[in-house]
């Protein structure tokens, strides 16, 4: 017999939107928009601890589009503009009244880049404002931005101090098939630093803190907010490839959920990381990221979870025009319901890239994997099956402006009924850089 997830607010939303399905229209050329970002960046969070963690590959990239982002201008300018078409946009049951949904996003940004002697100041703030053609409602704007400031004390004492801010829509299988959109907003801050020792030996050491909002109730992100800190060490080989170990603990709350003997509100992280960077070619670099984490709760001992959690990519430049990225995805993560627990699984991903001239290029993303959930009363057992494709086209006519066409699907098959669902997006997006 197929188990039965509970969904208390679908039913409360259903019938409001297998009544908006009476206003679909016919698709047209504006019921589209820019998805290259769909089938890339709503992947799950890896470490609950800090998962702003990014490694910049040192293998060299295709040769680019001739994009005005691309040039060293201090100070730059860019307008976009997309319009999406998402044939589910409440990622419903395939059995449920789906309902499909066409929004314009609007994108106004600024970008600055500049040294000052030994520092280096960055800042790329841009507003993006979402406008629905029937759900009104899910209207909004965000301001996002993304700011650091590369400092050097001496040539041996280097280091960081970030902020970012993202504000986005998150109808992927973090939320619950609840019949709502949740807007997410992460804001991070990070302040490190790596002390050269000696020719190949640096000492590592940093404090961040995360908060996570989301406009939603009973997701399955829940609201957080934690702070902590990080030392370790690296080892830096000739060649300019690198290990390096860090030991990071972090204190946390959920913000989110309701006051309860079975919902612990505080927790705290402890990770142990390995990340490593390796080019075997000239034309190949391996990273990757493999940690240990253990989350315990400060308050019980149950819903408390451990295990391996990173990434690990592999980039290959095939020809000058070719290049694809193959990798694989551990998580592990807290899940929230009507009490605290948590999932694990894999995900394989590539990602070709192929750039036919200089102004052209297409663009392919295929993820593939499976999440276990454990611990939770009423969801024993279940697994989801999660499926992600994406193709896009970029064309750039002038040096000052980019076309892009996308086409993307989004499914996930559950064991447990009622939970599958299927997404086709559609999307065109014009940008202007000055």
């Amino acid at each position: 017999m197929t188990p039965t997830a509970s969904r208390p607010l679908a039913s409360l939303v259903k019938a409001k939107a297998c009544q908006s399905e009476l206003h679909r229209f016919p698709l047209s050329l504006l019921t589209v928009s820019m998805l290259l970002s769909l089938a890339g960046t709503s992947f799950a969070q890896e470490s609950p601890i800090d998962p702003s963690w990014v490694q910049q590959p040192r293998l060299p990239d295709l040769p680019p589009l001739r994009t005005q982002l691309q040039l060293p201008d201090t100070l730059r300018f860019r307008v976009g503009q997309s319009v999406e078409h998402d044939s589910n946009i409440f990622r419903l049951a395939d059995r449920d009244c789906r309902q499909a949904d066409t929004y314009g996003v609007t994108t106004l940004g600024m970008k600055f880049d500049k040294r000052y002697s030994l520092q280096r100041i960055e800042l790329d703030v841009y507003a993006q404002d979402y406008r629905y053609q029937h759900n009104t409602a899910l209207d909004f704007t965000a301001l996002n931005y993304a700011a650091a400031w590369r400092w050097n004390l001496t040539p041996k004492l280097t280091g960081n101090v970030m902020a970012d801010r993202r504000e986005y829509l998150d109808n992927t299988t973090l939320v619950q098939s609840t019949g709502l959109v949740n807007r997410r907003t992460d804001d991070a801050n990070r302040i490190d630093a790596e002390y050269e020792v000696g020719a190949a030996w640096r000492l590592l050491g940093g404090v961040f803190d995360r908060t996570i909002k989301n406009s939603a109730p009973l997701i399955q992100g829940s609201d957080t907010k934690a702070t902590g800190a990080e030392a370790g060490a690296k080892y830096v080989f000739r060649s300019g490839d690198f290990v390096a170990y860090r030991y990071r603990q972090g204190n946390g709350e959920y913000n989110g959920l309701p006051v309860s003997a079975l919902t612990p509100r505080n927790f705290t992280d402890k990770e142990h990381e390995l990340s490593f960077e390796w080019l075997p070619a000239s034309s190949t670099s391996v990273q990757g990221r493999v940690s240990h984490l253990a989350r315990n709760r400060d308050d019980t001992s149950a819903n408390e979870f451990s295990g391996v959690v990173g990434r690990v990519n592999l980039s290959w430049i095939i020809t000058g025009k070719t290049r694809i990225d193959v990798g694989v995805i551990r998580e592990l993560a807290s899940y929230e319901s009507d009490t605290l627990s948590y999932y694990d699984g894999e995900r394989l991903y590539i990602s070709p890239v192929w750039k036919p001239t200089e102004k052209t290029a297409i663009r392919l993303r295929l993820d593939q994997g499976v999440r276990h959930y454990k611990g939770v009363v009423g969801y024993e057992g279940r697994r989801d099956e999660l499926g992600q494709a994406g193709v896009s086209a970029e064309w750039e006519p002038q040096r000052f402006v980019k076309l892009i066409a996308s086409l993307a699907r989004d499914k996930r098959s559950s064991n447990f009924a009622g939970l599958d669902y299927k997404a086709n997006v559609l999307g065109v997006s014009a940008l202007f850089s000055f």
